[in-house]
């Protein structure tokens, strides 16, 4: 007999060994693994625990790696962190990280196992693209093309529209991030996939959210959590407005150029730019297209009745805006841009400027790396230690 084949014998059958009698597997089967992971490098630590690259290997030595995350928040009990992993593991969507794993270890940190994403995150990409313009004068400005900055959102809503409406059973339906940031969007590199990573403050939706405690990073929470009204799928909204806002101009418009030491400082003055008007992406840095513009101010509206409803209306129009000509940016663009942007000495072959061809390499050789310079009152705004994403007042200091 070949090994692996199989060989019936009054009811039994050999699995992928000559000596040992096992039964057929059948439905309700259940075996151990034996797996473990070995951490290898930390990536981040915050408020809700640390995040380590690890391997996880099989008990036949097959590795893989992945992203562990050890949850440290004391005010949660391992019952409520196993529903947050299980609502985690119904998540399944090309735009989202893969779950894997979850559990205690041997010293009773609760951890999570997630596809670890081969790429960066979107710091990392403004790290890359963001810089002085030659001849701009003071101040950055972002370089990262409009229908790459569209192309990301519009991936990341395709996982809101998904994780908003996901059904998970007994009634609960849908699933509000609430962790929106731009650590939390990867960018695969090698694949050109957006994933959408960690819900692990996550809610699900319900009708009363007045009870729902304060989650996120400040920089980037809603106005309706930081005064703690009752919350919807709009916060995530609004926060990936502010990721949005970030790349295309290179500032948040809810913080001053320089961070405030204390964290109440911090949260006064998020709350006195709430309540500033917004300038518009395209009035702080020229060149941005107005229409994506905007989209992106209409995200960051303070009256939720003017913001978007639902993340599937932002995708509906940041379609149109991204494939206007009749075509537009893929994965496979993104990674060929992202592969552009690691090294400046990179130039477009042919094929990469087909693919990229929404940039118009014709006109601009250097599409990929636009140059832009921050508006006039931008830069007034910056010289004077104020927040260019708001207006100000003339007297104002």
């Amino acid at each position: 007999m070949e090994p692996g084949r199989g060989r019936e014998n009054s009811g039994m059958k050999f699995f992928f060994s000559k000596e040992k009698e096992v039964r057929e597997p059948s439905a309700g089967y259940a075996f151990d693994s034996r797996c473990r992971y070995e951490l290898v490098k930390l990536l981040g630590r915050g408020g809700m625990g640390e995040v380590w690259t690890a391997r996880k290997i099989s008990a036949a030595g097959h590795v893989q790696n992945v992203a562990v995350k050890f949850m440290s928040d004391p005010g949660m009990d391992v019952t409520t962190l196993d529903t947050e992993a299980l609502r985690m593991s119904f998540l399944v969507h090309d735009n989202i990280v893969p779950f894997i794993d979850s559990g205690t270890d041997e010293q009773g940190r609760y951890f999570v196992v997630m596809a670890f994403i081969e790429g960066m995150d979107l710091n990392g990409l403004r790290e890359l693209a963001t810089g002085s313009a030659a001849g701009c004068g003071q101040g950055a400005a972002s370089r990262i093309p409009d229908k790459i900055v569209g192309f990301i959102l519009f991936m990341t809503l395709r996982a809101l529209v998904y994780a908003h409406s996901r059904d998970f059973g007994g009634g609960a339906v849908g699933l509000i991030h609430r962790d929106i940031s731009p650590g939390n969007i990867l960018l695969d590199e090698r694949e050109g996939f957006v994933k959408l990573a960690d819900f692990g403050v996550a809610a699900v939706q319900s009708k009363d959210q007045s009870h729902c405690q304060i989650a996120g990073k400040l920089p980037y929470m809603a106005p309706e959590v930081l005064v703690e009204d009752p919350i919807n799928c709009q916060v995530d909204i609004y926060s990936l407005g502010l990721v949005a806002y970030e790349l295309v101009t290179g500032f948040n418009p809810n913080l001053r150029p320089e961070a405030m030491k204390s964290v109440l400082g911090a949260i006064s003055e998020v709350m006195l730019s709430i309540d500033r008007p917004l300038r518009l992406p395209h009035e702080v840095v020229d060149g941005v297209d107005p229409a994506l513009s905007r989209i992106i101010g209409k995200m960051l509206e303070k009256d939720r009745a003017a913001r978007y409803a639902t993340a599937a209306d932002v995708m509906a129009d940041m379609g149109v805006f991204l494939f206007e000509k009749g075509y537009g940016p893929t994965t496979r663009s993104l990674g060929d841009y992202l592969w552009l942007m690691r090294d400046p000495s990179r130039r477009a072959d042919d094929s990469m400027k087909q693919e990229l061809r929404f940039l118009d390499f014709d006109n601009c050789p250097d599409a990929a790396r636009p140059a832009r310079c921050l508006s006039a009152a931008a830069r007034d705004d910056l010289a004077a230690g104020r927040n260019p994403g708001r207006v100000h007042s003339p007297d104002e200091d």
